[in-house]
């Protein structure tokens, strides 16, 4: 009995995550001594998990703009002026950034007047944010590669099924006076664990992390950071860049952030393409993030 208790206490975490992807880990049989003082001396073959350190990113990338390129073959242009545009986006798609155009997101805008409904709207943003007054200017990258679902929404999609989102969050006011540790938040993520977290419906989901980085970024000009998680749910492969920079000398401070999902569904996108998109578009988003701008912040008084 004790000995069937080491067994499972030695392969059980295999047999509980083995439903998720081996990416991001090799399993190798690697002959490690485990000895047990339960009546019995054990030793054999156990599994040691060894981190992929080297993916070829340039290759990933290739199959990215050739991937494009041969979409674009497909397509219908009005002018070669066009066709060329589309052509060096698809090869540098950091070229979408300056084939693109300036919008701004601001409390001011007569757009919010129309009706009852949305002066509602921006009443509860403005509680919600802690700001009476706020105005956000970013660019929208050439529709070639992304549409803009909404005013705080960018999407592309692969001609193989990879999803890429850009979330523009609107700043929050730390009305609480809250100790905020960009730092200190990304070490509370436990890799190799699954958890339950709420999804965009806020619906509890099981989901597992494979992996996380935190890396310094430039965001709206100032430096801040990069937090990075590969995750899975159910039914599709995700990896988050979270973009946060936390601005103290202003009242309480507060707090600016622009999220990108690269995600897919499992039967179609696994995540050796999910990195390989991520590569591709990072030039063009890091650009984005730096250079967006925030202006005429009012805080709002209770």
């Amino acid at each position: 009995m004790k000995k069937l208790i080491l067994t499972f206490l030695v392969f059980g975490n295999g047999i509980v995550y083995s439903q998720y992807s081996g990416y991001y880990n090799v399993n190798t049989n690697s002959n490690v001594n485990v000895n047990a003082n339960v009546n019995h001396n054990v030793s054999g073959n156990v599994y040691e998990h060894k981190t992929i350190t080297t993916i070829d990113y340039g290759a990933l990338q290739l199959a990215n703009s050739q991937r494009e390129k041969n979409r674009l073959e497909q397509q219908k242009f009005q002018d070669e002026k066009q066709k060329e545009v589309a052509l060096q986006i698809a090869t540098e798609p950091v070229k979408a950034y300056d084939y693109g155009s300036w919008y701004t997101i601001s409390s001011k805008d007569k757009g919010w007047k129309q009706n009852k409904e949305t002066k509602e709207n921006l009443k509860k943003i403005k509680d919600n944010i802690g700001f009476k007054e706020f105005r956000i200017d970013y660019v929208v990258p050439n529709s070639q590669i992304f549409t803009m679902l909404n005013a705080y929404q960018l999407q592309n999609v692969s001609s193989d099924g990879v999803k890429t989102d850009v979330y523009i969050y609107l700043p929050i006011y730390n009305k609480d006076k809250n100790i905020i540790d960009i730092e200190e938040d990304f070490e509370k993520t436990e890799i190799g664990k699954e958890i339950e977290q709420p999804d965009d419906e806020n619906k509890l989901r099981k989901i597992f992390f494979h992996k996380k980085e935190l890396n310094r970024a430039t965001v709206y000009g100032a430096k801040g950071y990069r937090s990075t998680f590969v995750w899975e749910d159910k039914f599709e492969n995700y990896i988050t860049d979270s973009y946060r920079y936390n601005v103290e000398n202003f009242g309480n401070g507060y707090q600016i952030m622009i999220k990108v999902r690269y995600y897919g569904n499992k039967s179609e996108v696994d995540f050796e393409k999910l990195e390989g998109r991520r590569y591709y578009l990072k030039p063009l988003i890091e650009k984005l993030v730096s250079t967006a701008k925030i202006n005429d912040l009012e805080i709002l008084k209770n």
